[in-house]
C-alpha cells in the first residue's frame, strides 16, 4: 500500500464543501477507505482539523452541530499520527530553510523520514518548497 503525508489544508476539505479541490480531497480520502492509500501526519493534525472547523464554524461556513459529526467522523479515520519527538531536528531545519512555522515543518519533516510524499492545499508552503522538495506535491495536481 502506498502512504503519504497530508496536512490539515486537504483534511478540512473533506467536511468544508466549498473549499477549491474538496473534490480531490474526497478522491484521496476514497483511496484511503479503499485501502489503496495510507495516511501519516504529525500529531498536530487533529488540533489542525478542530481549529479549522471551529473557525469555518464561526464564519458561517459549516452548522456548529455538524462540526462534532465531522470530529467524530475524523477520529474514526485512524490515520496514523506521528509525536513530533523524534522529528524535532528536522523540524528545526524546515523552519529555518525555508522560514516556515513548526506546524508546516511537522508535516515536510515526517514526508522527509519517512521518504512519502506530502499532499497539501497549502498554496504558500508548496510554492516556497516545490522546486527544492519534489516529494511535496500539490494537491490540485494529484
Amino acid at each position: 500500500m502506498k502512504q503519504a503525508v497530508i496536512d490539515a489544508s486537504v483534511v478540512l476539505k473533506w467536511y468544508l464543501a466549498d473549499e477549491e479541490y474538496s473534490q480531490k480531497a474526497i478522491g484521496l480520502l476514497d483511496k484511503y477507505l479503499s485501502n489503496e492509500l495510507d495516511f501519516v501526519a504529525p500529531s498536530l493534525l487533529e488540533f489542525e482539523v478542530i481549529n479549522g472547523l471551529i473557525i469555518a464554524q464561526k464564519r458561517g461556513r459549516i452548522k456548529e452541530e455538524k462540526i462534532l459529526t465531522a470530529i467524530d467522523g475524523f477520529e474514526s479515520l485512524e490515520i496514523k499520527l506521528r509525536n513530533l519527538y523524534f522529528y524535532y531536528p528536522k523540524v528545526l531545519y524546515y523552519c529555518k530553510v525555508y522560514d516556515r512555522s513548526a506546524y508546516d515543518a511537522s508535516y515536510l519533516a515526517i514526508a522527509d523520514k519517512e521518504r512519502v510524499s506530502l499532499v497539501t492545499a497549502d498554496e504558500g508552503l508548496y510554492n516556497v518548497v516545490k522546486k527544492d522538495l519534489k516529494w511535496v506535491k500539490w494537491l490540485g495536481d494529484v
